[in-house]
Formats: structure tokens, C-alpha cells, sequence
């Protein structure tokens, strides 16, 4: 590796030599740069000039300059039937129809899958902002040419009234422009040390441009072209971006918790288990022209972010061959040219037969006969004899048959051997034709696609390199706390809070949440991912397929338009579409809604819905416990009706059998007292006594009959009152 000058700088130990210092470094610096750029221009200079001839003839310049300019002096056509664009468009167009997207994946444990749809909208976004299909599109179409093209990404403010930076891809017109190290292998030139990005800017724009610059100064830019006469003239300087890749040692450390630092970086007391020396890798960008830098700046990325897309990359004889399909396809071109042109120079405009007389037969009429080829006069004259006066037959042409047939057969055979070098046939040119089943034209564009396989093959490997440059990126300059916007694959929009655990500013998730505003906040930071490409028709596309196929199926089954008739409708491209898949959604049962959980309107709505879930059940046990309650009640004052009256009868027989036993012992009693009495008044009051005994004991047993039929009355009373009720 060429020394970059860096070392002078740390031989400067006192300040008086720091300018010397610093300017011998800007100049061995400036040295290094213009070797790097003159290895590489020399390295890719035959290349260079093969891609360039292959993209004029492209563009019509088809006829080699001595060739073409011998015909146009002799008068005789140079015909340019220039096929090769059709035949390109053919490659770059099947491209756009099936344009690779970029696929993020979770690698490790401290991934998350949810993180990585995040950082896959996040690409989404970038690729929407800068408009990379034109990107995509331009390096692809420049790599089928010439064999190689070149996008690139930057980072630039979001406005000129914020510090929020945003990630770019932007095409890169001039494939010619880029120098990349020459001794890179990997197709896509992540091993690079360095590459150069040149503009060649007038005179006055430049001074214009960088007006503090030393070579603004001079008076004329001589002296430029005296030290580097390829980076300077009188009408322009060059100034060119220098990549560079600075290489620092550095030693790393496994701690005990499996965590890797850096030397010097491990807590005191902690003895690493493996340590190693590895190269950190740092890219610089420094604008420079041929005597000074005008900026430099340091590149957050690991790598230089120009992507390149190869077309047909070998190595011969230790140099690069890189090419297209136009290479390979130009002598059949050249031919397919020269037979129409021959074969319209014969037929059409070549002069026709000469007429054929004898001497002095024309004399007196020489300017119809001269002309007789090119007008149409409606007689000729001549004289009937010649220059001696001898009699003269009548003039006559020369007849002359061009080949046609030969050079129809050279015309298609020139057709044929550009198609076979090509790869595409009729059908994939759109000439279908009525004597081949429809099977056998499919196959003949089948084998047109997979002739040229490789060269969309190759875009997905550059698109993919440039999802894992991106994917570097993102937590770099996306690092603080902030509202990002994601794209989804079906191109709708949606925000989420984001941001990298060593720049959260000491906060935690949940307080996040509540500064951004959001349910969900995403560390972009942590976790390892990767990125894989898929490549298929586009989403717009795959939509208007799945809508054919929806349809079908409704067809077989109508019961399917009740369960997911809004999907269906959603995908049809009508006016209001949408609005009528938002209602015939609202229809569905709650469980077959869908939608993000965390959507304030979702929620919303699946409240409502549940509300009115509650309310139906609500209703339906009010009007249960309401019919219950009437039965019970009904069954209730039966039951208690038929309790109090075998209580009043229990109470009732009771009654009457103390009355009867009251009325027993009050019969004893009498008896008793009569008896005594008896005794005490003699047998004179016996017979008296007797008779008022007598009527004493009928009166009481009236009394207690009386008594018994009261309280067997009282008794009954209340029982009939509770039937009635």
C-alpha cells in the first residue's frame, strides 16, 4: 500500500514544523491520490474504450468512419436498421417488470423480527425519497450496454432548517466517471481501498464553486496542467471525490460475559479470555483537485458507498473484461446493415440499364437521352442512322438483373446469427407466430429470458450489497429518538418511534413512548441482520394477479365474498374502491376485522364493537332473570299458601286437643268437689245435688264445646284468607 503521508504528520514534534508537516503531508497525499488514479484509468483503459464504442453503437454510430465515408462520397447508401435498442429494452423492461426488493432477517439472538420489518420499511422509505428505481434503472441499463454501471448513496439534511439527516440513492449518469481499485476481486468491490469519483468543471463554475480555493487564485491554470496535465486545462479543472480507506490495529477482547470491547476498554479487575488484533476499517472522503483538498470529511459507513453492477465480468490474462449484450452483438448488426443497404442500392438506386445505339444516333438529343434514366418523357428521338450514314438498328437497353435473392438470404442469415448471439427470438420480440402452439411460443420466451438471466442475476446481487451498506447506515445516522416513517410493501405508509440504545439520552422504552407520542418504540441499534433479495413481478402486478384469482374462486364458491369480500375489493383498481372495502370490512364479524392493535381508530372501533356485544348479552340475561324471578315469585306465594295452612291446621288440632283435655280434668275436678260436697250435706242434698251436678256438667261440657268450635273457627279463618291470595 503507497504511503498516504500520514506518517510525516507524526514526526512533527514541534510546532514550527507542524505547517512544514502538514503541507508535505498534503502534498505526498495529493501524490498518492493522482498514482491511485493513473494505476486505475491505465488498468481500465482498454475496457473504458470498449464500453464506450459499444454505447455509441448503441446509439447509432453502427458504420466504421473509412467505410462510411468511401459510400458517401461515391453516392451509395449507408443504411443504420438499428435493432439493438428493441433488443436492449427487451432485457431492461422484463427488469422493471420484475424488480428486486430488498429482504430484511433477524441473524442472532439479540434480533427481533418485529426490528427488522422496521429497518425493511426504513429502506422502503430511502428507496421512495430518492427515487431509486431511476438509480436501479440507470446502472442496469448502463451494465446490459457496456457492462458496467454504477449507483451510489449519501446522507444529506433533511432541510435547511433541521440537523435530521436522511439516506439517499442516486444515480450515477456517467458510469465512466467512477475509478475503483483495480485490485478489488468481489463483484461487488467491498474490498476496495480506495476509488474516485471525478467531475470535470469549467473554469468559472469552479471558481464559482470553491472560491477559497488556492487554484481560484491563479491567473490561469498552467501551472495545474504543468503538474498533473490530465487533471487541468484552460477550460477546466478537475476535482474529483478520493474514497480512501484508513486502516487503524486495534486489539479486541472477549469478556467473561461473551461481550467484545476494545483494549483498555474492559472494567479493572476483569481478566479477558481471548484477546486478538484485528484492522478497523475507517472511509474518508476528500475532495481534492490536482494541488490541494478542498474538503474532507469522515464516511460513518464501513464501506465506500458506490455500488457497481457487472454484466460479464472474466479475467484474461490478468485484465478485466467487462461487457454487455451490445458487444458481441455488433458484427451481426454490421451485416444486417450492409445487406440492406446493398440490397436497396441495387434495387432502388442504382442507375438503371443504359441504353445501347450506334455513334451519331443520339446526336441532337443528347439531354432527353442523358435524363431518360431519372424523368419520364413521353417520346424519344434519334436518328435512324449513324455517323458515317449508314442505316442503324433501333437503340436498345442493357439489361442487368441485380441479385435480390442472394441478398435476401444474406439479410437473413444476418438476422438469424444476431438473434442466436443475443439470445432472444422471435416470440420474445413479440412476433408471435400462428403455425407454433401457444406452449411452444412460452418455451422460445422462457429460453429468451434465461439467455439473459445473468444480467438481472447481477442487479439483485448489487441491490442486495446495497441493503447491507443501508442496513450499516440506518443506526448511524438514524441514532437520536425520532418518528420514522416505514413503507409497506403495498406502498401505504405508517410511523413509528425509533431509536439506538446509546443515543436515547439516558431514557428508557416506556418514557420514549411518551416523549415520541407512540405505543411502540424499536431499538434500531441492537441485534444483528441481514439482508437477502427477492425478485418477482411487482406488488401493483401481483394485486391485479390475485384479483383474477379471487374472482375465480368467489365464482366456485360465492360463500367466500362474505368472509373476505373487502380483500377482494381492496385490490381492484377503481375509483372509491377503498371506501367500499372500509364498509363491506365494518360488516364482518369482530373476529375476521383485523388491524393493528395499536391504531387508536382499531381500538375505537373493536371498543364499540364490544360494547355492543356487552349490551346484546346484557339485555338477553336481564330478560332471563327477569321471567325467572316471576316464575319464583309465582311458585314462592304458592308454596308459603300451602306452608301456612298446614301450620293452621297443625296449630287447630292442638288447640282442640287442650281444649278437650281442659274440659276432661274440669269434669274430674267436678266430680271430686261433688263428691265432697256430698259427703259435707248429707244424703238430704244427695238427689239435689245431683241434678245441679248434672246441669252443672252439661253446662260445662256446652261451654267447652263451644269454646273448641270458636277457636277451630278462629283457626280456619286465616287459611282461607291465604288461598286467596
Amino acid at each position: 500500500m503507497a504511503d498516504d503521508g500520514s506518517s510525516i504528520l507524526k514526526t512533527a514534534e514541534t510546532p514550527g514544523n507542524a505547517d512544514t508537516a502538514r503541507n508535505e503531508h498534503t502534498r505526498v497525499f495529493l501524490r498518492t491520490a493522482k498514482e491511485r488514479f493513473q494505476l486505475a484509468a491505465e488498468a481500465e483503459a482498454k475496457v473504458r474504450d470498449a464500453a464506450l464504442d459499444d454505447l455509441k453503437f448503441l446509439a447509432g454510430d453502427q458504420w466504421p468512419d473509412n467505410i462510411q465515408t468511401s459510400r458517401t462520397i461515391d453516392g451509395r447508401p449507408c443504411l443504420t436498421i438499428n435493432r439493438l435498442p428493441s433488443i436492449k429494452r427487451q432485457i431492461t423492461n422484463e427488469q422493471r417488470q420484475q424488480r428486486p426488493s430488498i429482504q430484511v432477517n433477524p441473524v442472532g439472538s439479540k434480533s427481533d423480527v418485529d426490528v427488522a420489518e422496521v429497518e425493511q420499511g426504513i429502506i422502503r422509505h430511502i428507496e421512495v425519497i430518492s427515487d431509486a428505481e431511476i438509480a436501479y434503472d440507470t446502472g442496469f441499463e448502463m451494465m446490459v450496454t457496456g457492462g458496467f454501471g454504477y449507483w451510489q448513496v449519501i446522507t444529506d439534511y433533511v432541510d435547511d432548517q433541521s440537523f435530521d439527516q436522511e439516506i439517499y440513492i442516486k444515480r450515477i449518469k456517467n458510469p465512466f466517471t467512477i475509478y475503483f481499485d483495480p485490485s478489488c476481486i468481489e463483484p461487488t468491490y467491498c474490498d476496495a481501498d480506495w476509488a474516485f469519483e471525478i467531475e470535470d468543471i469549467p473554469v468559472f463554475e469552479y471558481k464559482r464553486d470553491y472560491p477559497n480555493s488556492a487554484a481560484a487564485g491563479l491567473p490561469d491554470f498552467q501551472s495545474i496542467g504543468d503538474q498533473a496535465s490530465d487533471w487541468a486545462t484552460k477550460d477546466s479543472i478537475r476535482v474529483a471525490k478520493y474514497w480512501h480507506v484508513e486502516y487503524t490495529p486495534v486489539t479486541i477482547c472477549l469478556l467473561p460475559n461473551n461481550k467484545v470491547v476494545r483494549s483498555g476498554e474492559a472494567p479493572e479487575g476483569v481478566t479477558p479470555l481471548r484477546t486478538r488484533e484485528v484492522q478497523e476499517r475507517k472511509v474518508v472522503c476528500s475532495k481534492i483537485n490536482a494541488i490541494e483538498v478542498l474538503e474532507e470529511q469522515d464516511w460513518p459507513g464501513q464501506w465506500i458507498p458506490i455500488i457497481p453492477v457487472l454484466g460479464d465480468d472474466f479475467d484474461i490474462s490478468g485484465k478485466r473484461h467487462l461487457a454487455g449484450i451490445v458487444r458481441d452483438a455488433k458484427d451481426p448488426q454490421r451485416m444486417y446493415n450492409y445487406w440492406v443497404s446493398s440490397g436497396t442500392e441495387m434495387i432502388a438506386l442504382a442507375p438503371r440499364a443504359p441504353f445501347v445505339g450506334a455513334e451519331g444516333q443520339f446526336e441532337g438529343h443528347e439531354a432527353q437521352w442523358q435524363q431518360a434514366n431519372t424523368k419520364n418523357y413521353a417520346y424519344l428521338e434519334y436518328k435512324s442512322v449513324d455517323v458515317a450514314g449508314k442505316p442503324a438498328p433501333l437503340p436498345t437497353r442493357q439489361t442487368f438483373e441485380p441479385p435480390v435473392q442472394a441478398i435476401t438470404l444474406m439479410t437473413r442469415q444476418s438476422d438469424q446469427d444476431l438473434k442466436s448471439v443475443v439470445g432472444i427470438y422471435d416470440p420474445g420480440l413479440g412476433q408471435n407466430k400462428s403455425d407454433q402452439s401457444g406452449k411452444a411460443v412460452q418455451l422460445l420466451q422462457k429460453q429468451s429470458e434465461i439467455s439473459n438471466l445473468n444480467f438481472s442475476d447481477n442487479l439483485s446481487r448489487a441491490i442486495r450489497w446495497t441493503g447491507k451498506i443501508l442496513l450499516d447506515l440506518i443506526p448511524k445516522i438514524y441514532d437520536a429518538p425520532r418518528i420514522q416513517r416505514i413503507i409497506e410493501p403495498d406502498g401505504t405508509a405508517s410511523h413509528v418511534g425509533i431509536y439506538t440504545q446509546g443515543n436515547s439520552g439516558g431514557l428508557t422504552p416506556e418514557e420514549l413512548k411518551t416523549a415520541l407520542g407512540v405505543k411502540k418504540v424499536f431499538d434500531i441499534g441492537t441485534g444483528r441482520y441481514d439482508v437477502t433479495v427477492s425478485v418477482g413481478p411487482s406488488y401493483q402486478t401481483k394485486r391485479q394477479e390475485a384479483v383474477a384469482a379471487q374472482m375465480a374462486l368467489v365464482s366456485a364458491y360465492p360463500q367466500a365474498m362474505q368472509v373476505f369480500g373487502d380483500l377482494i375489493v381492496r385490490n381492484m383498481d377503481w375509483p372509491q374502491s377503498q371506501e367500499m372495502a372500509d364498509r363491506l370490512k365494518k360488516m364482518l364479524p369482530q373476529q375476521l376485522q383485523g388491524g393493528d392493535d395499536d391504531d387508536p381508530e382499531v381500538q375505537l372501533q373493536q371498543t364499540k364493537a364490544q360494547l355492543a356485544q356487552a349490551m346484546q348479552q346484557h339485555d338477553l340475561l336481564v330478560k332471563a332473570l327477569t321471567d325467572a324471578t316471576n316464575k319464583l315469585n309465582t311458585d314462592f306465594v304458592k308454596q308459603q299458601a300451602n306452608v301456612q295452612i298446614a301450620d293452621l291446621n297443625n296449630k287447630t288440632k292442638i288447640a282442640v286437643a287442650e281444649i278437650q283435655t281442659q274440659a276432661q280434668i274440669a269434669i274430674e275436678r267436678a266430680k271430686t268437689v261433688t263428691g265432697v260436697w256430698s259427703d259435707l250435706h248429707g244424703s238430704a242434698h244427695e238427689m239435689g245435688m245431683q241434678k245441679d251436678q248434672q246441669a252443672h256438667e252439661e253446662n260445662m261440657q256446652s261451654q267447652a264445646a263451644d269454646q273448641a268450635q270458636e277457636l277451630q273457627a278462629n283457626a280456619q279463618q286465616p287459611a282461607t284468607g291465604g288461598n286467596g291470595q
